[in-house]
């Protein structure tokens, strides 16, 4: 299957992905955290859960769009130039602002071990470096090891019994690292930025593009009947993350049933989408995710005196709304420049550097454009 045309229930959710996350930031990263209502608190801390939803996305789309590079007769090289195009632009634009900015007043600045592990995408790889000198970029370093793995994935997890194999074998790795049996290295890797943690989330992504494909095939009631299920489901497994806090021993559970989530509502959504959450706006908000998410926590820090003087008015829950919203009128414009100045003309470049590899065939590998899969 060759990818023709883009999925809107997919941009919109990745542009309510990216909008969860800053929502999450602006209570959480000021100094002390923003005052929210206490039954608030499980919604708005579950939007550092939009990141998993991030990962589902990615494995999903990537799974979309791989015919269109095995079309070009050179499919790695169309892969790799891909999506370093589509991600390391504006990744080098924010690390060279990031360094300049840490590099000044009592800030150590960063080794050059340290920024050639930024600058190559290893950060991740490497013990206190995997937040990454560019605030929010742990995430951005663990897909880029996933992208580095993927094209071998994509043979080995071809069929849909191979994806479900593999999702739950890791689930499974995640159940016995959990309970420490195999060692202390590996329950390590449960941690935030550690690769078991999030393992299991790209392979739900592999199976939902399968579960897709199936869904595709039903008669349209059918797959609208399954669709209103997953949908129902995806909120209640959400639900379950969001009350996972509670627990004794949640481990990383809540990353996981999350992922379960948002699978879900990513199936549901594509055959059944609530036009209020899937529509051109959210759909607008996922072309220019990537920027929003790499660019929210710069401009959080810098209204956080502002967000002071807007509490001092304004107190509790309505005084955070007051900040988010603040944040995402000063964010979303800018997040649209760094789509239209940074991101388009590199996705540009990379399809004119393949142009000349594409043979005749290619009129019929169209393809979901670059910027509908980060």
């Amino acid at each position: 299957m060759v990818a023709k045309d883009r999925l809107q229930f997919l941009d919109a959710l990745r542009g309510l992905a990216a909008v969860y996350v800053v929502l999450y930031h602006v209570q959480s990263m000021p100094a002390p955290a923003l005052p929210v209502a206490v039954a608030w608190l499980p919604a708005v801390h579950m939007g550092a859960t939009g990141v998993a939803l991030f990962f589902v996305i990615s494995a999903f789309s990537l799974c979309y769009t791989m015919p269109r590079h095995q079309a070009s007769g050179r499919p790695l090289l169309s892969f790799y130039l891909h999506r370093f195009l589509r991600i390391a632009p504006l990744f080098y634009v924010l690390l060279m602002f990031s360094l300049f900015r840490d590099g000044r007043g009592d800030h150590a600045g960063h080794s050059w071990g340290e920024i050639a592990a930024n600058l190559s995408f290893t950060f991740n790889l490497f013990p206190g470096w995997e937040a990454g000198i560019v605030w929010a970029s742990w995430a951005v370093g663990v897909e880029m090891l996933f992208y580095a793995i993927f094209p071998a994935l994509y043979v080995l997890v071809g069929k849909a019994r191979s994806a479900w194999a593999l999702l739950i074998g890791l689930l499974a790795l995640v159940a016995l690292a959990w309970t420490g049996v195999l060692g202390q290295r590996l329950q390590a890797s449960l941690d935030d930025y550690g690769w078991l943690r999030h393992a299991p989330v790209f392979a739900m992504g592999l199976v939902g593009f399968h579960a897709f494909a199936a869904l595709a095939r039903l008669p349209a009631p059918r797959s609208r009947h399954w669709a209103q299920g997953l949908n129902l489901a995806g909120v209640l497994l959400l639900l379950l993350a969001a009350s996972s806090t509670t627990w004794g021993a949640a481990g990383p559970w809540q990353w996981q049933l999350s992922g379960l989530g948002y699978l879900s509502l990513l199936l549901g959504f594509s055959q059944c989408p609530p036009r209020w959450l899937v529509n051109r706006f959210s759909a607008w908000l996922g072309t220019v995710s990537y920027s929003l998410y790499l660019g929210h926590p710069i401009v959080i820090a810098m209204l956080g005196p502002v967000f002071a003087r807007v509490l001092a008015v304004q107190g509790g829950s309505v005084g955070y709304l007051l900040c988010a919203a603040m944040t995402l009128l000063v964010v979303l414009p800018l997040a649209a420049l760094g789509h239209r100045f940074v991101e388009v003309p590199m996705i540009r470049l990379g399809k004119r550097l393949m142009s000349p590899a594409i043979p005749v065939r290619s009129a019929v590998a169209g393809g979901q454009p670059e910027g509908g899969a980060r």
